[in-house]
């Protein structure tokens, strides 16, 4: 593939998390992310073939946060260490909000929280392919640090923190109900408040 082709490919792929972020899987067209794109149809066509590959190759080709996250998770090699759990927590959380810095990433993570919470999303192999196993690893440790837990929360914890990373990729309810300076400590608030949930609860 030429670097023009390239580059018409990830201009299409920027343009298409854009428009899936704010109309969904369902809302959106493949023509509407061409005009986005700036491109004609046939190209997008001509790359992604079906919106149902157009949609798979977004999530492929932002699987790098999700490879960050486990190659971070895998360095917390001692679960009885001291501050375990919270290497943990920003394994999970800080890959993620690293997109919230640039305007232009962010919309992946507005995408995957409208893909976590669409009841389609079962009819598609985004999270179940590309979430579920590393979901599986970041349970398998939570259980080894916090291994007095009853059977089914280490999964349930998982699902919760997903809850409120998911939530945090839009600052405008914030900036509604505290104001914009609030905004500023996200990362922060978001790992003391995840780490203390894990271990108090």
């Amino acid at each position: 593939m030429t670097t023009t082709a390239t580059s018409k490919r990830e201009q299409v792929l920027a343009a298409a998390e854009v428009v899936f972020a704010r109309k969904g899987f369902d809302g959106a067209t493949m023509r509407e992310v061409a005009e986005a794109a700036g491109v004609g149809l046939s190209l997008v066509v001509y790359h992604f073939t079906t919106k149902e590959g157009l949609y798979q190759s977004i999530f492929e080709a932002r699987q790098y946060v999700n490879d960050d996250r486990l190659a971070r998770l895998r360095e917390v090699t001692d679960p009885q260490a001291p501050d375990a759990l919270d290497r943990l927590v920003s394994a999970f959380v800080d890959p993620v909000l690293d997109l919230h810095d640039d305007p232009a990433d962010v919309w992946f993570a507005r995408l995957v929280l409208r893909e976590a919470s669409d009841p389609s999303s079962q009819d598609r192999a985004i999270i179940s392919g590309l979430f579920d196993p590393m979901a599986r690893e970041f349970v398998a440790a939570l259980e080894r640090i916090l291994p007095d837990r009853p059977p089914g929360y280490h999964a349930w914890a998982y699902l919760f923190a997903v809850g409120a990373l998911t939530q945090s990729s839009f600052d405008a309810r914030i900036d509604n109900i505290a104001g914009p300076d609030a905004a500023g400590g996200k990362r922060e608030h978001l790992r003391r408040f995840l780490t203390a949930a894990l271990r108090h609860s």
